[in-house]
């Protein structure tokens, strides 16, 4: 046996496990500062961390993470690859590079990542949902008053361009929508409460009640509960609280009318 050899390999290895040790309790903060919304602060101690840990993935991926907040794409994606690089299979950044393709409208790139992550972990409830959702998408749009269950469409007046009212099961309530695109409307704002829920889930807060999306052309507030499930869009960048009290103030109106659910 080359008692030098395995001597040599030992060192190495004690001196690799002592470098990680600080860079995970750098790295453990960072994440804690992110999901406080302190991404400058996140952001050095990530830093320091892969100064420490060079071939860190959760050091690259808390660096993709705070570039996607940060909305800094490209940076995201060379962060995203390199996790990548080293372990080609991992889930969370196949996930992170499947939504960068999304906004990029490459829904068929994004397809292929999710179905990999997929194939190794397919217990993945969050690529699931987005997988779902890109799927529908392609998926000829079914007129609302001929969905599943669905009782007449009722056209409301809402202050807002895109508006439905579902069952979680996919039964629409009232629709508002340009066009003749209701039904895809609510399939897809029911799949995004999904993939909202596994992800909030899996953080320990629970089931989705509220969410906001801004893309800077429009802003679409969701509602959720076990019951119903309510999605409107605003042209361009809404006010948070103002653009919940509209939701809210639409239902109540409807409920009052008899046009909510029963």
């Amino acid at each position: 046996m080359n008692w030098m050899g395995l001597g040599t390999l030992l060192e190495r290895t004690v001196r690799g496990a002592l470098r990680r040790a600080p860079s995970a309790a750098l790295f453990r903060q960072a994440d804690r500062y992110r999901n406080e919304g302190r991404y400058e602060e996140a952001s050095r101690l990530v830093s320091q961390g892969l100064a420490q840990d060079p071939d860190s993935r959760v050091g690259y991926l808390l660096s993709a993470y705070l570039h996607v907040a940060n909305r800094q794409t490209d940076r995201a994606k060379t962060d995203f690859k390199r996790v990548l690089a080293l372990d080609p299979y991992h889930p969370r950044a196949l996930l992170g590079m499947a939504k960068i393709c999304l906004e990029e409208q490459d829904q068929e790139g994004a397809k292929a990542l999710l179905n990999c992550a997929l194939q190794y972990y397919a217990d993945f409830a969050e690529a699931q949902a987005l997988r779902d959702m890109v799927e529908s998408w392609s998926q000829p749009s079914t007129s609302p008053s001929k969905a599943r269950g669905s009782s007449p469409v009722d056209r409301v007046d809402a202050p807002a361009h895109d508006f439905v009212m579902m069952r979680p099961d996919g039964t629409t309530l009232h629709v508002r929508a340009d066009g003749d695109h209701g039904g895809q409307l609510a399939q897809h704002a029911i799949q995004v409460v999904r993939m909202a829920s596994a992800t909030t889930s899996r953080a320990g807060l629970g089931t989705l009640q509220r969410g906001a999306i801004d893309t800077g052309a429009q802003t679409t507030f969701l509602l959720s509960d076990l019951d119903l499930i309510i999605s409107a869009t605003f042209g361009g960048t809404v006010e948070m609280e103002e653009g919940f009290a509209h939701v809210a103030r639409l239902e109540s109106e409807l409920r009052k009318t008899g046009g909510g659910p029963s």
